[in-house]
């Protein structure tokens, strides 16, 4: 019987060590994704920062707008080297106590970062979609031609035209 229990503690510290090497090789997978978006954020950031301090250059040297963005664009770019220079598990635990002791805070932070990021890319569309053309419902609402031959309810209101 004495086998048997050795055999089962055999098998269970080697469970127990393959699954240690997974958790470790798992954590170190994470902690090589999260560093590369890191990088990335830090160069969108840092690509601000040049932005802004583009925009300073062109504004009167004397004015208090260009003082105040070059501030905003040396702030920023203290940001990216900031993210550059940090640490994925220290941002990551800084994120988690700003959440618990300020929740509405970050939730409020995190509704800002989605619209922004929602304008930026509706910013860098390169063919807008708000046209009649690109609006498959627009024809039902009688923005467009309709295109099908059938009669809608706007174009029955406006005497059998859709394309007012």
């Amino acid at each position: 019987m004495s086998n048997a229990s050795d055999l089962n503690d055999t098998a269970r510290a080697h469970v127990e060590d393959i699954g240690a090497q997974a958790k470790a090789a798992a954590t170190q997978e994470a902690v090589s994704q999260a560093d590369k978006v890191k990088q990335a954020t830090a160069s969108q950031v840092q690509q601000a920062a040049d932005a802004a301090d583009a925009a300073a250059s062109q504004l009167n040297p004397a004015s208090p707008q260009a003082e105040a963005m070059k501030q905003v664009a040396d702030h920023i770019e203290g940001v990216a080297s900031q993210l550059r220079q940090a640490d994925v598990r220290e941002l990551a635990s800084q994120v988690t106590d700003v959440a618990r002791s300020n929740p509405m805070l970050f939730i409020g932070g995190a509704a800002i970062a989605g619209f922004a990021a929602a304008r930026f890319l509706k910013a860098r569309d390169p063919q807008p979609h708000s046209g009649a053309d690109s609006d498959p419902w627009a024809s039902s609402r009688g923005y467009a031609p309709d295109k099908t031959n059938h009669r809608t309810v706007m174009a029955d209101i406006n005497g059998g035209r859709s394309d007012v």
